[in-house]
């Protein structure tokens, strides 16, 4: 006899008892049992609560394939960019096939994991193909457009050093914004200059130490006399509000856009801390530093995520080639290399 009753996908009861809302929350407080990150559950629920809002528009009930299908569309064709962040104004009509495909995974996962708990008869998101993606899905700063934004802070001030010590340390080692307002006085070492990034604050749950400059090493002994940061060993947060409470990523975006106003900079894409990231990244490889290293740096947790970095700067094999040239060294002996160039 048999001991397990399939599900009829186009019958089931359990389809047409499915509450898209009530099963999101079971599904996060699971993901919260689980220890995911903080950040990776807010990700989720944003996606689902933007899910579930257009399903309610359009009398939906979340799940059909047509259900995502006609979400992917408005996301891809309609949705104004950045119309839910009351801080940033576009005009822009559609998101890139990144965030698109981002919401499409994070909806095969919550149907997955409602099938495993039969609370859904199948994956309804499994049924969307994901976009293709462009290589370049960045901007990067130039050199001038960066002196700019670090000349923007009032240095005289706690808040504005704070904010300058916080933008010279994500150009000096491309670490995620929460990643650095998450970081306590323990974490850092002035001695060996080294950060360790602990994994509860790592993406992936990947613990890395990271080595800084001596700039930004004596950056942060500064910032530490200015709070009283003196023990080496204290678990007090690094990066303080004007409170004295833990300074969060969402207030450092928002200063990061106040400071492009008052710059007066026209960037092509958005300010944030994450384009400062990018710019670690491409500046990192095209002044001779290895992929690999960057990889380990970054916390990327295979070459393939860093690859992009170097495709971007496929435009610089003309010069790179130019330098390390065996025909040149040969048949040319009087013109000096000007160093090794680990190009990846």
């Amino acid at each position: 006899m048999r001991k397990f009753d399939f599900l009829n996908k186009k019958d089931s009861t359990i389809d047409r008892n499915f509450n898209f809302e009530r099963t999101a929350v079971q599904f996060l407080d699971e993901k919260r049992l689980q220890k995911r990150s903080p950040k990776t559950i807010k990700t989720y629920k944003q996606v689902l609560d933007h899910f579930a809002e257009f399903c309610k528009e359009r009398e939906l009930q979340g799940i059909e394939a047509t259900c995502v299908r006609d979400y992917v569309q408005y996301m891809t064709f309609e949705k104004v960019k950045w119309d839910d962040h009351p801080t940033n104004i576009s005009e822009q009509v559609g998101v890139s096939a990144r965030t698109v495909n981002n919401s499409i995974r994070i909806l095969r996962v919550f149907y997955n994991w409602a099938v495993k708990k039969r609370l859904a008869s199948y994956n309804p998101a499994h049924e969307v193909s994901t976009q293709k993606e462009d290589e370049h899905t960045f901007e990067i700063f130039t050199d001038e457009e960066v002196k700019i934004l670090l000349n923007s802070p009032n240095q005289r001030t706690y808040t504005g050093f704070r904010d300058y010590v916080l933008m010279i340390l994500v150009i000096d080692t491309g670490m995620r914004v929460t990643e650095m307002t998450s970081l306590k006085r323990f974490d850092i070492s002035l001695i060996y200059r080294q950060i360790h990034i602990r994994a509860e604050i790592a993406k992936g749950r990947r613990a890395r130490t990271i080595p800084i400059s001596k700039t930004t090493s004596e950056l942060l002994r500064k910032l530490f006399e200015y709070v009283g940061l003196d023990d080496e060993n204290s678990e007090e947060y690094v990066f303080l509000s004007q409170y004295g409470d833990k300074y969060y990523g969402e207030n450092f975006q928002k200063m990061l856009k106040l400071y492009e106003k008052r710059s007066g900079i026209t960037f092509r894409g958005r300010v944030s801390p994450h384009t400062f990231r990018h710019y670690f990244a491409v500046k990192f490889l095209r002044n001779g530093g290895d992929a690999f290293a960057l990889m380990k740096i970054l916390g990327h947790t295979d070459i393939s995520m860093t690859q992009r970095y170097v495709n971007y700067i496929q435009s610089d094999l003309q010069e790179v080639h130019d330098r390390v040239s065996p025909t040149e060294s040969l048949l040319n002996p009087t013109k000096k290399s000007r160093g090794a160039v680990r190009f990846k």
